[in-house]
């Protein structure tokens, strides 16, 4: 069998390069052939497509936000994935159980066990677990606004404060399958395909990644310290008997805003694909609302451990 390991050369603080080589290697001496792939800036139809000619399995050295960067080639060759877990969060093979033991990584190829799992649009990008609009999202962008490298948790320390001592609730309008879904009031909403989220605050905990619908969790949020309070709910895995809480399942979102407001997916700040209205981009060509989100259901190939 013939496996593409694709790798993120600034995972991991840097640890990838050398890891999908020792992948790679051990696949090898398992008696299959491997090609490897170093991810680049450029759009992966030009660096990864060709390089998946005859390929099984994509097994993706790297964090999230490679997984998510090799999907679209993995879903237009039906081809599946196996995330080696190299970033900072590593949702992805949390979803699934993944992890780095090479030995069960080669036996899941050996078994063959495939799940088709659900991909989101959000204005046209391709997420795999999550959209987001509030403070998170923020913080998102401000930490990529200043990143030059590798990042780790320690990252986000300062573009938290800062978009904690400046950040106030927008007015969201947000529907759900042509319902509108919030009452009105100021918040921050979570979109999600998964029931993984960063820290382990897990907002929408029942999310499922094959039901064809959309977790959508509105928080009505007037203050910092209502925020603070919802955090607090999350991580303690109790906001969902909070009153408060707006909570439906669906399959196409809009979020609307009286301003533009930032949007995050999977963890990291959206680029705007080619087709997408100027106005939902900042000058940087990041994602703003207002913000049209869909699910897709079954169009990617997870290989399970």
């Amino acid at each position: 069998m013939t496996i593409a390991v694709v790798f993120n050369p600034i995972a991991g603080a840097g640890r990838a390069a050398g890891e999908g080589r020792r992948v790679a290697e051990s696949l090898k001496d398992a008696g299959h052939s491997v090609v490897i792939v170093e991810t680049r800036m450029e759009p992966p139809s030009q660096w990864l497509d060709p390089a998946l000619k005859d390929c099984r399995v994509i097994v993706v050295a790297g964090g999230d936000g490679t997984v998510r960067q090799v999907s679209e080639s993995a879903m237009k060759f039906s081809i599946p994935i196996y995330h080696y877990p190299l970033g900072t969060e590593n949702l992805f093979s949390r979803e699934f159980g993944m992890d780095r033991d090479v030995n069960r990584l080669i036996q899941a190829i050996e078994k063959g066990n495939v799940r088709r799992v659900d991909i989101g649009r959000a204005n046209g990008r391709l997420f795999l677990l999550m959209v987001s609009v509030g403070f998170d999202a923020e913080v998102v962008h401000d930490l990529a606004a200043r990143r030059s490298g590798g990042i780790s948790h320690a990252s986000y320390i300062g573009p938290m404060v800062r978009q904690f001592l400046r950040w106030s609730a927008p007015r969201l309008e947000v529907t759900l399958d042509g319902q509108r879904l919030d009452n009105g009031e100021t918040g921050f909403v979570v979109i999600a395909n998964s029931s993984q989220y960063g820290c382990r605050l897990n907002p929408a905990p029942d999310a499922d990644m094959s039901d064809g619908e959309l977790d959508v969790v509105f928080f009505p949020t007037a203050s910092r310290r209502a925020l603070v309070g919802w955090i607090w709910r999350c991580w303690r895995g109790r906001h969902r008997a909070d009153k408060r809480l707006i909570f439906r399942r669906g399959r196409e979102v809009t979020v609307l805003s009286e301003s533009p407001q930032a949007f995050q997916i999977d963890g990291d700040r959206p680029e705007a694909p080619p087709e997408m209205n100027p106005d939902c981009a900042d000058a940087n060509g990041q994602g703003l609302t207002p913000l049209r989100i869909e699910i897709h259901a079954g169009m990617l190939g997870v290989l399970l451990p």
